[in-house]
């Protein structure tokens, strides 16, 4: 079986900020449990609109950084209750959600 990188970025609605940041962050130690769970990592991102001055001015989103020992294994977490619950949380308090599957070149 091989290993499965996931990126996925939640970008909220500014009046959610503080809702998907508090939800998001207790799927981190859940997710920690799961057998298949090789890293998952959360990170908050705020947007440079100008990368020569490296101004932190932009939109909030939230990435995480995933790895899985196999497709079942991923599988297995988008299954969990505790899953489907944090992708009720986020139901209309997004402005976007972008969920990328990376392959090592």
């Amino acid at each position: 079986m091989s290993e499965v990188k996931i990126v996925a970025t939640l970008t909220p609605r500014q009046e959610h900020i503080d809702t998907i940041r508090k939800a998001a962050q207790a799927m981190v130690p859940l997710t920690h449990q799961e057998a298949g769970c090789l890293q998952y990592d959360l990170h908050e991102s705020r947007a440079i609109p100008d990368v020569r001055e490296l101004a932190n001015e932009g939109g909030v989103s939230f990435i995480f950084i995933e790895r899985w020992k196999s497709e079942a294994d991923l599988k297995k977490h988008v299954a969990m209750p505790y899953h489907d619950d944090f992708l009720a949380i986020l139901d209309g308090k997004l402005e976007s959600i972008n969920v990328q599957r990376l392959t090592k070149l």
